[in-house]
């Protein structure tokens, strides 16, 4: 049993071991970059590259340490001025950007490459080291296709708003000659027709008339119906309180037929009083 556990304890210390081994030789690396090494289309204002380690430097001594670890150079290899930002609320990311106020004469060009030469030097926190020289190229944006896109798509929205508003003038125009074809022109018509000025005004007179007073039918018409429907609606809005007879709610019909039972019940009775006295 003591040999068991001698066994296990020494098993639980080697892996520990090999672990610790492990964190050991991964050290201080370069998780993400942006723009990513050999990007197109960066932009040309505020030029620079945001890196993320898989540990911070934000520490003020470890900053002093690197310094000269970031260095930002252009196509033709000249060394540009840079400024080296870190970020205390992100863990590990550190901005190299172009420092543009070091020297004024210094421009970004669009679709040129420049490349960030981070040293192997470069500390951590915690003491752990890049290792090797790492370089992130990338080239900026082309403005003369930047500017084409640009122009494009303005042509593309002048060419749309053109459109619609030609589309809107025909409409317009379509319907002033509707409406005016729908006025009669006496004279045009009196010589298409060859009758005279009077009854062409007469007849469209006669016609506008019986149009109006077509319209006006069907007003009224419209009127009664929605009267007679209100009136409906608001009889069927009573009830009765309580159930009666047909007799007591003053039924003609049902009077008349009470009568007529009674008298026929009162002859009954005088033919039998008659029979008795034959006997």
């Amino acid at each position: 049993m003591k040999r068991l556990g001698a066994i296990l304890t020494l098993a639980a210390l080697l892996i520990t071991m090999a672990t610790s081994f492990c964190f050991a030789d991964e050290g201080l690396t370069i998780k993400e970059t942006y723009p990513k090494d050999g990007s197109t289309g960066a932009s040309i204002e505020n030029l620079g590259v945001k890196l993320y380690f898989s540990e911070d430097l934000t520490d003020k001594k470890v900053a002093d340490l690197n310094k000269g670890a970031f260095q930002l150079y252009d196509s033709e290899g000249k060394k540009l001025p840079t400024r080296v930002l870190y970020n205390d609320n992100e863990e590990g990311v550190v901005l190299v950007l172009l420092d543009t106020n070091k020297d004024k004469k210094v421009k970004v060009e669009g679709s040129a490459e420049y490349t960030l030469k981070i040293s192997k030097d470069v500390t951590s926190d915690e003491g752990n080291t890049l290792g090797k020289d790492q370089e992130i190229s990338f080239k900026t944006l082309n403005q003369g296709t930047n500017t084409m896109i640009s122009m494009g798509m303005m042509v593309l929205m002048i060419g749309g708003m053109i459109v619609i508003t030609t589309r809107s003038a025909k409409k317009a125009a379509e319907d002033e000659t509707r409406r005016r074809e729908e006025k009669v022109n006496p004279y045009k018509e009196a010589k298409k027709t060859g009758k005279s000025v009077e009854e062409i005004v007469e007849k469209d007179q006669k016609k506008k008339a019986k149009a109006a007073r077509d319209a006006a039918k069907a007003a009224e018409k419209k009127a009664l119906e929605e009267e007679e429907y209100e009136e409906e609606d608001e009889i069927n809005k009573y009830r009765v309180s309580q159930r009666h007879s047909a007799f007591a709610a003053g039924s003609k019909y049902a009077a008349a037929k009470k009568k007529a039972a009674a008298q026929k019940a009162k002859g009954s009775k005088n033919n039998s009083a008659k029979k008795k006295k034959k006997k």
